[in-house]
């Protein structure tokens, strides 16, 4: 169970990373929806990582009944 939890972490460091690079490179200026972007943004994170680790997990369960 931890290597799912490991999985679910380090795909979150690693969307969290590449989101503010993105981000800074694509909004230079001070725009108002800028933190509407951020919020959206951290929430897809969370979620598509939950996806990948819980993808993960479903491998490794199907992989063990074949």
């Amino acid at each position: 169970m931890s290597k799912y939890i490991s999985i679910f972490f380090l795909t979150v460091m690693v969307s969290v990373i590449l989101f503010f690079t993105f981000s800074f490179v694509f909004m230079a200026g001070g725009n108002p929806a800028e933190e509407a972007v951020y919020t959206m943004g951290a929430i897809m994170i969370l979620l598509l990582s939950l996806l990948v680790s819980q993808l993960y997990y479903l491998i490794d369960l199907i992989k063990k009944k074949l």
